[in-house]
């Protein structure tokens, strides 16, 4: 006997007729249920029931009880086990619901997360440049004593050139204009609201960083949380990225110089995001195309072993890196020579 399951029911069959049948509950939400179990490679209740009497099956999901065979069931219909075509398109309309909740994993709200990351990182950098431009009209020289954060921080607690002389126990001339008090006061404001977007990049940083380590930690071991995020984000998720060659996985982010090298035949890209990473990045540019093809082919083992197997294999994978690296810089010390074509002999 041949088992076979349809949308309404599982059912044990011989030479075009239905012997036995154990059919679902006839409630929408139950069958999209079921359906959504085997769309996920699981065995039901009702075909267990029905297992032990079959001999062949016409779903390879269910081989544990016979042979698969090709088999025409068209013969079994709903309407004769009390189902209808409207029960059926509310299942499955309850299925798609399932399906895209389902689809949505931390992986994607990471991608949203080094999104916002890189907007206020965008943000602070715009802001930062109005506070040096604004406050340099009062005291230019604030920039060579102080930098970056600190620079913020003085104007946002002290605000006038003479406190933050005062607190930091200096005296210097300025070449910087006076400033009134109402002018003063936006400045600060700005100087508060910039630091306020600092402190939210660097809890956006910590939340990357530990959602990076749970999702994808050999991801994050050997491409660092931020590009790693960046990766799976420009990949469409960790599934989609484990089944990317690693070819694929080097020129992610740099779609757009691929198509102008397609289309312009320009040079073509040798790496994307990639190109951020620090090995990348500090090595001379005639050793950056090997060592990211070596990056992304890690990588893309530890890609797979974050979706799949879920095995820390961060050490091994990191020390083959390092060790081919150091081999691409002994056998690439200087750029290479260009080659010379022989010169043409001018006719006279």
């Amino acid at each position: 006997m041949i088992l076979v399951t349809k949308w309404f029911g599982s059912f044990l069959c011989v030479e075009g007729s239905v012997k036995k049948a154990v059919t679902f509950p006839k409630n929408p939400s139950d069958v999209a249920e079921r359906l959504y179990r085997i769309r996920s490679g699981e065995v039901l209740d009702e075909e267990r029931s029905l297992g032990g009497q079959a001999t062949q099956v016409y779903d390879r999901r269910l081989a544990e009880f016979g042979r698969f065979t090709k088999f025409d069931s068209s013969f079994i219909r709903p309407e004769d086990h009390g189902f209808s075509l409207d029960l059926y398109r509310e299942a499955t309309i309850e299925l798609a619901k399932r399906a895209i909740k389902s689809s949505i994993g931390p992986d994607v709200f990471l991608g949203q997360a080094v999104r916002a990351y890189d907007d206020i990182v965008f943000t602070n950098n715009l802001l930062s440049e109005r506070l040096h431009e604004w406050y340099s009209l009062h005291f230019p020289e604030l920039t060579e004593v102080l930098s970056k954060e600190a620079y913020t921080e003085a104007i946002a607690n002290h605000g006038s050139r003479e406190a933050i002389l005062s607190s930091m126990a200096l005296n210097m001339d300025s070449l910087g204009a006076d400033v009134q008090d109402e002018d003063l006061a936006p400045i600060k404001g700005l100087a508060s609201a910039l630091q306020r977007a600092m402190d939210s990049r660097r809890s956006m940083e910590q939340y990357v960083e530990a959602r990076m380590k749970q999702v994808a930690p050999n991801i994050c071991v050997l491409a660092g949380p931020i590009i790693g995020a960046r990766l799976i984000m420009q990949a469409g998720s960790l599934t989609r990225m484990a089944s990317m060659p690693s070819g694929t996985i080097q020129l992610l982010g740099a779609e757009k110089a691929m198509f102008r090298h397609l289309k312009k035949k320009t040079d073509p890209p040798k790496h994307g995001i990639i190109f951020q990473h620090p090995l990348v990045h500090n090595a001379p540019i005639w050793q950056r195309g090997p060592i990211a093809r070596t990056l992304a082919s890690k990588i893309s083992m530890a890609a797979r072993a974050d979706a799949y197997t879920k095995n820390d294999i961060s050490g091994l994978l990191k020390e083959q890196v390092e060790r081919r690296v150091e081999e691409i810089r002994r056998q690439r010390p200087t750029p290479p020579k260009k080659p010379t074509g022989k010169r043409r002999k001018s006719k006279r």
